[in-house]
């Protein structure tokens, strides 16, 4: 929790809206500053002294002074989001008039990009008073403040997850994925594993697999004419009539329907 004590204003140091037409990344490094990042579009993949944190449009996240963070993924062409690095002030002993979540989603995105804009105009000398800054994000932050103070805070990713992730991709059609396999690549209690890809995703991690193998199937149906049987095996079912149940109860019908429905439209859309 970030305190907020209002016996003066917070001291902006700089600010700005940072935009990637392309592929970027967060660089590795630590700052001596508090940072609070605002996120517009797209996704922010951070990790900040070892956990990891995804800031969408509407996600606030405070970098803490010499925390080291970098980013951990490439964020996709379009990603943005306002940055203003600030300091505190001295009032040890003063009781915080509120406290900030570190990491949460704000419930009135609007207010908070008028208020972000106005802070940035004020960072860029849009203002002749010298301090305008730091009261408009002294404004910024009680405004934080009043929309989170009974919000829940997100939790910041566990940081073996991306890894789990990527695993659990590139095995999910072998024949023997299981929960209890990815849970001892990544040396987690199966239970515990299974919990916290819940808690983090809404799903469950066979679910996660399953969607997997389903989109797998649907495009070498589409895009082949390989037995329904090679189909199955492909994707890691060796039974091609356990394969067709376990198809038509996700995909809503037959391999062989949706074969017919679809295949001509994949073909002709390569």
């Amino acid at each position: 929790m970030i305190p907020l004590i209002l016996n003066e204003p917070y001291r902006l140091h700089m600010g700005g809206q940072f935009m990637s037409d392309e592929t970027w990344s967060h660089m590795d490094r630590t700052i001596a500053d508090y940072e609070l990042i605002i996120g517009v579009s797209g996704v922010v993949f951070l990790e900040a002294d070892g956990r990891m944190y995804e800031v969408k449009a509407g996600d606030i996240l405070f970098l803490m002074p010499g925390e080291r963070h970098r980013g951990y993924r490439l964020s996709s062409p379009g990603v943005s989001f306002y940055w203003f690095h600030f300091l505190i002030p001295d009032v040890r002993g003063s009781e915080p008039d509120a406290r900030i979540p570190r990491y949460a989603q704000c419930s009135n995105q609007s207010r908070i990009h008028i208020l972000a804009r106005q802070l940035l105009h004020a960072a860029n000398g849009g203002y002749r008073i010298s301090r305008a800054g730091d009261y408009f994000l002294t404004c910024l932050l009680i405004e934080l403040a009043e929309q989170l103070q009974d919000s829940q805070r997100l939790d910041a990713m566990d940081p073996k997850l991306p890894v789990l992730l990527e695993w659990t991709r590139m095995h999910a059609l072998d024949r023997d994925i299981s929960v209890e396999r990815i849970a001892a690549h990544v040396g987690y209690n199966k239970d515990y594993l299974s919990r916290m890809f819940k808690r983090r995703f809404g799903s469950g991690l066979l679910a996660y697999i399953h969607d997997i193998k389903l989109e797998a199937a649907k495009e070498i149906l589409a895009g082949t004419q390989l037995h329904v049987k090679e189909v199955a095996a492909r994707v890691g079912i060796d039974d091609d009539k356990q394969f067709a149940k376990w198809f038509k109860r996700l995909a809503g019908v037959t391999p062989t329907a949706y074969r017919e429905a679809f295949a001509h439209t994949r073909l002709n859309n390569v």
